[in-house]
């Protein structure tokens, strides 16, 4: 078992945040929704994360996730994080108790192709998971949650989880110059387009206690 980190944490490092719309079919049926979630999509922005954590709480790791949207759940329209890759044991199980966020294990590679040009690789013991060419630009502008906030609600062994992440950091606008995804492995949102592609580095976020209810408590 690995050592317990508890909320909050406070993480940096660089990443990639591409901002999608996706249609409703595709979140039902392809992003890997929690039962509890199914049939209530409520549009908004969706987003896929690729980060490379320098330092966290836990120590450094590779992340990679899918946010489809929003959903109604309790009288709100919340995010969930419906898939998620990282690259160690501890930020798996930390994740999972700290935020009820459902993290799988998997190997990172970030390999620089340029100045400004880098390719990421997420595999596992089943196989290549996804791979990402990103290019980015020059101009740096500031980035914050603020902007695009994502208070997400997640489920694990019977309670909901309710956390919203608060991130600063300096971004450049990248584009996506090739995407390929194992759909038996991760939810294949390679034939959409992003809305915006930006490259935070340095970034830091921090990850606050949940809130946590009890699943028979909403039943009440």
């Amino acid at each position: 078992m690995e050592k317990i980190y508890p909320a909050p944490w406070t993480l940096s490092g660089k990443g990639y945040i591409l901002l999608y719309r996706f249609p409703g079919n595709f979140v039902e049926e392809k992003a890997n929704l929690p039962e509890f979630l199914k049939g209530n999509f409520a549009g908004g922005f969706g987003a896929l994360m690729l980060v490379d954590y320098s330092n966290s709480d836990a120590g450094p790791y590779g992340e990679l996730l899918l946010i489809p949207g929003k959903f109604k759940h309790q009288g709100k329209k919340l995010n969930t994080i419906s898939k998620i890759y990282v690259s160690t044991m501890a930020s798996v199980e930390n994740g999972k108790r700290n935020w009820g966020i459902p993290k799988e294990l998997a190997e990172f590679s970030f390999q620089s192709m340029g100045p400004r040009t880098e390719k990421a690789c997420v595999f596992s013991q089943e196989g290549t998971i996804a791979e990402f060419t990103l290019e980015s630009g020059k101009l740096s502008f500031p980035v914050n949650t603020k902007l695009f906030p994502f208070p997400l609600v997640q489920q694990h062994e019977g309670k909901y989880y309710y956390t919203t992440f608060h991130g600063s950091g300096t971004g450049k606008l990248a584009k996506l110059k090739d995407i390929r995804i194992n759909s038996r492995l991760f939810p294949d949102i390679s034939g959409f387009k992003p809305i915006v592609a930006i490259k935070v580095e340095p970034f830091k976020i921090t990850f606050p206690a949940a809130t946590i209810e009890s699943q028979a408590d909403n039943l009440r």
